[in-house]
């Protein structure tokens, strides 16, 4: 099964590559689907998506594969035993994916008629979290004054609340130690998902950005946002939330 992301949040892929795109892949007689933003549907956790993950074999056109992969398993997908191909519009010409592309052939997908143009206000900026990468550590989730972060039940954590995301702020993907957190829309390597190079230079830019943003005592500073950010929750509770002996 072959789907297809358009972006339409953002002009990362020049609009006339994605037009071009779009042109030959509509006209090559490959069956596909076609959706505006494969962040959208992975942070909505669309149900669409999640029948799309169940095919034995998904290729996926997109961005970076290795935000692919943390979008998708943000929204629930497990490749055990299955295969996944993605190929970046972002880098790659269009010809270069075109040609790698298995041949058309009949399938149940169905075919897309028109452009997919974007759905819904909110733009789909949120973490995505690399779990081949992430220690678990917690530091984004002392970090984040959102409440984007959440533990699971077995002490994981999670983004539970991406809509609360601050537009554009990518800075707890900047102080994350093993460089696991990507924001798919930024257009900074490897924050943005892109092949992580070099390690050491990575882990550097690091050390410098918590010294930066959280001072010599960064521990002092994480428990004091920790500590801010429970504030922010507990006034963002509104009257009618509240029961009886609750205190704002």
């Amino acid at each position: 099964m072959l789907l297809y992301c358009h972006c339409a949040f953002t002009s990362r892929v020049p609009e006339e590559k994605r037009a071009r795109f779009w042109d030959a892949l509509a006209a090559s007689g490959r069956r596909f689907w076609a959706v505006d933003d494969l962040c959208r549907l992975a942070a909505t956790r669309d149900p669409a998506l999640r029948q799309w993950m169940e095919q034995t074999e998904l290729t996926v056109v997109a961005c970076y594969p290795r935000a692919v992969r943390g979008l998708l398993s943000a929204a629930g997908a497990c490749w055990d035993g299955r295969k996944l191909q993605v190929y970046n519009l972002r880098d790659q010409a269009v010809e270069e994916i075109l040609g790698a592309l298995p041949a058309p052939e009949g399938g149940d997908g169905r075919p897309t008629a028109e452009m997919p143009q974007r759905q819904g206000s909110w733009t789909p900026w949120f973490p995505v979290i690399d779990r081949d990468r992430c220690h678990n550590c917690k530091q984004c989730l002392s970090f984040c004054l959102f409440g984007v972060y959440e533990l699971s039940a077995e002490g994981i954590v999670e983004v539970r609340q991406p809509q609360s995301c601050k537009n554009n702020c990518p800075a707890c993907a900047r102080i994350c130690p093993e460089v696991a957190i990507q924001f798919p829309k930024l257009n900074e390597a490897p924050l943005n998902g892109a092949p992580i190079l070099d390690e050491q230079l990575e882990r550097a830019k690091v050390k410098v950005n918590l010294d930066q943003m959280l001072g010599s005592d960064a521990y002092a500073a994480l428990a004091e946002r920790r500590k801010k950010a429970r504030q922010r929750r507990l006034f963002a509770v509104t009257p009618t939330d509240l029961t009886p002996g609750d205190a704002p």
